[in-house]
């Protein structure tokens, strides 16, 4: 069903065909990212505790209007997949009510496996030209949210990518300012200087180059900031990296004494169509999750060459590439030649570089190094979609250096050394 472009980059993304299911049954990324981290990891990972127990019990009470007792965390996970959209909501809008009538500034599709085997994200750029039910002409993927709330985001996505969604989770702005604050700020590396100023929009972002601990309205900033050549994508990228910084920031013991507050602050920002059972599952899912094992997208396009809107035009092949790997977990054929991988290094990381050069090709890779003077942050970067996550795994299970990096599936090839994937050393 999916067409090749025309090479104008200025169509929308065409239908892609549903997946048969296997089984029956029943702004920006940033908030997206601290939806997942608030409801199922900055809480539920530490649910053992009684105090944050409690707490989370009584914000799973506010978000679902139960009054249902205390909330196991033992519950067995779904046997099928599950597929739940994450989105941040812009309140410019409509502040009195930040879901509605207000855009979803960012939408991410966190797809886990049955029984909860693995986790895999996509983040879908706002600017995602597409066909929005019910409308006469394309527009913007962030525009649905704004016409129909959640409901009709989701049937958005759910035509749009074949995919089926199967639960919802909305967090105005305003929730990751109160968060950030909450915990007492985040410890994050900044790549460059960023200077940006919009007072009709009440952003104002003035941040320099190097290690900083950001207060809530700085952490937005950072993660609105898109004045620089990859503009939205160069945002979801950074957002990327907030992901990492904070995943360590709610490791810290200073912080899980804040986790009780937290909860109690965050409610009103927060609207869902999930069940106390539901949430309880991800909860008890949550607890054994190996963060670094999580597989990261975004979905790969084209800015628009023409008109007066900015889009992203979405490449069909690729896009369904990615949807088939992350949220199918279709199973790549063997390759038929030895692995290529790239390894990018700053000049401080040489020895590092060679010495991964070196385990690398013990273990059958063919390896490119290239020096950059300058990188932004540590990741892994699939270029070929064909590269399994068996085939990574076993390089992290016998090369501790590249364990706990990110992986970030890069088929466009921001960071690429090499055909197969790259290894990004920058020192942060």
């Amino acid at each position: 069903m999916l067409e090749k472009p025309v090479y104008t980059y200025n169509k929308p993304l065409p239908k892609m065909q549903k997946r048969r299911r296997k089984s029956s049954g029943a702004g920006s990324f940033l908030r997206s990212f601290l939806i997942t981290l608030i409801v199922l990891t900055s809480l539920a990972a530490f649910a053992y505790r009684s105090d944050v127990k409690n707490a989370f019990s009584d914000l799973v009470a506010t978000l679902t209007g139960s009054n249902a007792g205390r909330v196991e965390f033992s519950l067995p996970f779904s046997p099928r997949r599950q597929n739940i959209l994450f989105m941040g909501v812009d309140v410019a809008s409509n502040a009195q009510d930040p879901f509605k009538g207000n855009r979803s500034d960012s939408m991410l599709l966190v797809s886990i496996a049955p029984y909860g085997k693995d986790i895999n994200i996509i983040s879908i750029p706002r600017d995602s030209k597409v066909y929005i039910p019910n409308r006469n002409k394309p527009d913007k993927i962030n525009h649905a949210f704004a016409y129909g709330g959640p409901d009709l985001s989701v049937k958005t996505v759910e035509e749009t990518f074949g995919v089926r969604i199967d639960h919802y989770i909305a967090l105005s702005n305003e929730g990751l300012i109160k968060f950030i604050d909450t915990i007492g700020g985040l410890p994050i590396y900044i790549e460059k200087d960023m200077h940006y100023n919009d007072s009709t929009a009440g952003l104002h972002i003035n941040l320099t180059q190097g290690e900083h601990v950001l207060n809530g309205e700085q952490t937005e900033g950072y993660l609105r900031f898109r004045k620089d050549a990859l503009g939205d994508i160069g945002r979801i990228r950074r957002q990327q990296w907030f992901f990492n910084a904070l995943m360590k920031r709610l490791k810290e013991p200073s912080v899980l004494v804040k986790i009780p507050e937290v909860l109690k602050v965050m409610p009103k920002y927060i609207k869902t169509d999930l069940s106390i059972y539901e949430l309880s599952q991800y909860a008890a899912l949550v607890k054994s999750v190996d963060i670094s094992s999580i597989q990261v997208a975004t979905l790969p396009g084209t800015p628009s060459t023409k008109g007066v809107i900015s889009y992203w035009i979405l490449d069909p092949d690729k896009t369904q590439e990615i949807i088939n790997k992350l949220v199918y977990r279709d199973k790549s054929a063997p390759l038929s030649e030895a692995i290529s991988v790239g390894i990018l290094y700053t000049p401080n990381k040489e020895s590092l570089a060679l010495s991964l050069k070196t385990q690398l090709e013990q273990n059958g890779a063919v390896v490119k190094m290239q020096n950059r003077s300058s990188l932004t942050h540590d990741h892994i970067a699939i270029h070929n979609l064909d590269v399994s996550g068996d085939v990574m795994e076993s390089f992290k299970n016998v090369i501790p250096e590249m364990k706990d990096k990110q992986t970030v599936y890069d088929p466009v090839g921001f960071n690429k050394a090499a055909k197969d994937f790259t290894i990004v050393l920058a020192g942060s």
